[in-house]
């Protein structure tokens, strides 16, 4: 059951990756066809609109389970949308605020926060193996993001990605807490979707977002299929994988598996902008594949497997 948690972990980790270039192209998109919009009104709009589509598919796939949620799965959900919902829109700011090889490498610092949250929870210190693991992931982020040095310092658009960070490891450990271990992945899932679309949906209102402006924002065929393309390989299959195998690992194992998502994103850079480009008329091109993203990714990609080949004391 391990291996096959691992085995789905990193395959909903390889679609957080595609993720990235996918919105960037819808961001892009929708800069042509509606040019004056904020980026803070865009990105509560694209998330609203991913996660109440979402919440909309999976309560049919519930049926009348939807209207039978029991506290555990309601306690389990409000946390998993607070902390989601706080570490999302936070991150959004940040990197409004600051460089993008910055925030790339503060969100990796979840390696280190989630252990220690376990630590502080377990009252044990992680095994050596944990430590190498997150000088691994550090350094392989480092690499990742070839202007940190002449970008890095602690100032507004820092401290808010610092935050957002601490609020994606909570997400990671909320979801393994033993309490919730006979909670229905697919109800929990539901209702923090529909908890999530709630909370930007009033971002998005709270920004001057209207109805005419969502619109303009999707208001083309290729931005709903990119759209479409985020709800349903990068909202319902990751988030049902996470919610529903991470219990089998431990937060900390989950933590650096979910660390390959910036090598895959840096990846697919390489390549798929010239392709969605040609298809939906912008322009965004692809990113140099370089050494650093060669080396670093091999970095992430050995402390994932230094924690998985750990063996996990009861």
């Amino acid at each position: 059951m391990i291996h096959r948690a691992r085995t789905l972990l990193i395959a909903a980790t390889l679609l957080w990756g595609l993720s990235f270039p996918l919105m960037r192209s819808l961001e892009l998109a929708q800069l042509a066809h509606a040019p004056g919009v904020p980026a803070t009104v865009m990105a509560c709009a694209d998330v609203t609109m991913r996660f109440g589509l979402a919440s909309l598919i999976l309560a049919a796939l519930c049926g009348r389970n939807a209207f039978h949620i029991t506290r555990g799965e309601g306690i389990q959900a409000a946390g998993l949308a607070l902390l989601a919902g706080a570490g999302l829109f936070l991150q959004t700011l940040g990197l409004a605020w600051t460089d993008a090889s910055v925030v790339a490498f503060l969100t990796q610092l979840y390696t280190l926060i989630v252990p220690l949250i376990v630590a502080i929870r377990d009252r044990r210190l992680p095994g050596y193996r944990v430590w190498m693991a997150c000088i691994f992931v550090l350094s392989g982020a480092a690499l990742l993001s070839p202007n940190l040095v002449s970008h890095l310092r602690l100032g507004p658009g820092e401290i808010v990605i610092l935050l957002s960070t601490a609020f994606l490891a909570g997400q990671i450990v909320w979801v393994e807490r033993p309490v919730f271990a006979e909670n229905r992945p697919l109800v929990v899932t539901m209702l923090m979707f529909v908890l999530l679309a709630v909370l930007f949906l009033c971002a998005y209102a709270g920004f001057g977002g209207t109805t005419a402006v969502a619109a303009q924002l999707f208001g083309t065929p290729s931005i709903w299929v990119l759209s479409l393309g985020l709800l349903f390989l990068c909202t319902l299959l990751t988030f049902l994988i996470m919610n529903a195998w991470q219990r089998w690992v431990s937060a900390t194992e989950a933590g650096i598996i979910y660390c390959i998502e910036p090598v895959i994103a840096a990846i697919l850079a390489g390549f798929m902008p010239g392709w969605v480009s040609n298809w939906a008329g912008i322009d965004y091109p692809n990113e140099a594949l370089t050494w650093n993203l060669f080396i670093g990714g091999l970095l992430i990609i050995g402390a994932t497997v230094l924690v998985a080949t750990e063996k996990r004391t009861a």
